[in-house]
């Protein structure tokens, strides 16, 4: 009887302002949860569906290449003690991530003389200052101290073990290098010793 005599007072045979207070709070609090839960789905599945199209390395663009550090196997060319003629010797380098990097290491390698029978072809005390890739003509610049001129012994044969020596250590360790410049103290100069002309890049293929 109060109950009917109540909704009669209230006009309807809905319940009142109270009730659909409560009423709406706990429909308000199911919405949020379900809002929650769909977004962390939605974030599981973009992440699942990301990590099956990239593989298992993540965040690299396709297309380039990262080279491992660490240490790597290396050829280095020297004259031989009697025969002329060059004889190669292999050697444990360590290794960095950039080509620039990697060439200086395997010249420095190479500038500190052998290890094994052969003999230095290069000037004592030439060291290398910086070098330099050009990728599209596929050419590296070695830039030289000067006594890589300076101290040469001169004498066609010599200059040109120097020259086939350096070209040789870089073409036979980094294939894709076509061609070789040399420098001396940021210049390029006519000849080393005064036969062989290196003003312009030597090309790798003539002098293999």
């Amino acid at each position: 009887m109060t109950d009917d005599r109540d909704k009669k007072e209230n006009g309807s045979g809905f319940p009142d302002d109270d009730g659909m207070a409560t009423s709406g709070t706990l429909r308000g609090r199911h919405f949020i949860v379900i809002v929650a839960v769909a977004i962390i789905i939605g974030s599981v599945m973009y992440m699942w569906h990301r990590s099956t199209r990239q593989g298992p390395e993540t965040g690299r663009p396709e297309g380039i290449a990262v080279v491992p550090e660490g240490s790597r196997t290396v050829t280095l060319y020297f004259a031989h003690k009697q025969n002329q003629t060059l004889l190669t010797e292999t050697r444990l380098v360590a290794i960095g991530k950039e080509l620039v990097e990697q060439i200086e290491q395997v010249i420095g390698s190479l500038l500190e003389g052998p290890e094994e029978d052969g003999v230095s072809t290069i000037p004592e005390g030439t060291r290398l200052l910086n070098a330099f890739y050009d990728l599209e003509a596929a050419t590296v610049y070695l830039d030289f101290s000067a006594e890589i001129v300076a101290g040469h012994p001169g004498g066609s044969s010599a200059e040109y073990y120097t020259i086939a020596a350096l070209i040789r250590t870089v073409s036979e360790n980094f294939p894709e290098v076509k061609a070789v410049q040399l420098l001396v103290e940021g210049f390029q100069v006519g000849t080393l010793g005064g036969h062989i002309d290196a003003y312009r890049p030597f090309i790798v293929s003539d002098w293999r």
